[in-house]
């Protein structure tokens, strides 16, 4: 691992992703494994004024044995947890979380105990947000030898893990010579392509190709959203996923129409979903099929009323950085950076009672999977009735190049 450049994905996190402001702090949900990235992230931390850094390491062993083994309880949440989301949210800390990514951990835990802990997990977010308001939070991955076997499986170890800590650094900017210059152009690209989308005012959009075809409209508030995160009222903003290439809005909760099958395998808790296609009415999964992880897919689906309708659909350009690399990372943050994705489950919005009148879905869930292939076609209906090019073949249509 290059150490520089390890150095410069902390000041990424700190100072792009999160944006942290100096006197804040700053709290981080990591594992043992990633003790050597976390320690480069407090330091950048400090250096841009954290107030104070607080980490609270977990291990997948110690989850994997819970998860066999709490049975109804794996839904309950612990009143330490909820009072340091209080203490936290409060404070109006940043909050940082390092994904884990392990596909043998827990291959032999039983789909619904996966859910009935991810429920869980779900109550924390919402106490932490519900004390901070507005507040950064950013999420993270961190190379270990389980992840790099699983994306490297023929290199030897050390091999594979040197080979992916170099991915991460180039999917996350911090090789390029100035990676918070580079992270600036990319946002300020971004908020171009939200604002011709915006303008645009498409009302339907029809994904082709040979395995989905696929109608998903847009709430009538629609918000184009990618590259950051805007503070109302503020200029302040932060990145919610390191990296991150996408651009979203939320589609119209009863509106999709037709089928979608996944581009890449899903990565969901440890279990991997493979070969799947959803079949849609009136906005509702009313059928599914897959090759692997069935049960899964059948566990997410049945989590609540909500789980069943989507809550993103996002574009991709299939030469986004990570998609250059032709690799399955088998974990969302990066797969669906590399291909357009839709999310089963939440759209991020306000109150439930609006929310259902405007369409906007709500859910304990937000799963997204990727549906963007080399031969996908978007075409955009405009308000006049039209159809225009959104994207060519997994690529943005000229209207929209920059």
């Amino acid at each position: 691992m290059d150490l520089n450049y390890l150095k410069q994905y902390a000041s990424v996190v700190v100072r792009r992703g999160l944006f942290l402001k100096e006197g804040q702090p700053l709290y981080i949900e990591a594992y043992a494994e990633h003790e050597k990235l976390v320690c480069a992230i407090a330091e950048a931390a400090y250096d841009a004024g954290a107030a104070n850094v607080t980490v609270k390491f977990k291990s997948a062993e110690l989850d994997r044995i819970k998860l066999l083994r709490g049975g109804d309880k794996l839904s309950e949440v612990n009143e330490a947890d909820l009072a340091a989301m209080d203490y936290h949210g409060g404070a109006k800390s940043a909050f940082l979380r390092i994904d884990n990514v392990d596909l043998e951990v827990f291959k032999d835990v039983p789909a619904q105990n996966i859910q009935r802990k991810a429920l869980a997990d779900g109550q924390l977010r919402k106490r932490f947000s519900a004390k901070a308001g507005m507040s950064q939070s950013c999420i993270i991955c961190c190379p270990t030898p389980s992840w790099a076997k699983a994306v490297y499986p023929n290199l030897a170890p050390e091999e594979a893990l040197e080979k992916l800590w170099d991915a991460v650094f180039e999917c996350t900017r911090a090789k390029q010579p100035d990676p918070l210059k580079a992270w600036d152009d990319y946002i300020a690209n971004s908020r171009r392509r939200r604002k011709m989308l915006t303008d645009k005012h498409y009302i339907t959009f029809h994904y082709k190709s040979e395995k989905t075809d696929l109608y998903l409209s847009p709430t009538d508030m629609q918000y184009w959203g990618g590259g950051c995160v805007d503070f109302p009222d503020s200029d302040e903003i932060f990145v919610p996923n390191v990296p991150t290439e996408e651009i979203f809005t939320t589609p119209h909760k009863y509106k999709a129409q037709g089928h979608v099958s996944s581009s890449r395998p899903l990565n969901y808790r440890g279990q991997i979903i493979d070969n799947f296609t959803l079949y849609l009415k009136d906005g509702k999964v009313v059928d599914y099929k897959a090759e692997k992880g069935g049960e899964v897919l059948k566990g997410i689906l049945e989590t609540d009323g909500g789980s069943c309708y989507f809550g993103e659909m996002a574009f991709v350009d299939k030469t986004s950085p990570i998609s250059a690399l032709n690799t399955t990372f088998f974990t969302t943050l990066y797969d669906e950076n590399a291909s357009c994705h839709i999310a089963l489950g939440n759209a991020y919005g306000g109150d439930p009672e609006q929310c259902e009148k405007l369409g906007i879905n709500q859910s304990a869930i937000h799963i997204d999977f990727m549906v963007g292939t080399e031969d996908m076609s978007i075409t955009g209906q405009t308000e006049a009735g039209e159809w225009e090019d959104v994207f060519i073949e997994g690529s943005w249509a000229p209207q929209f190049t920059l």
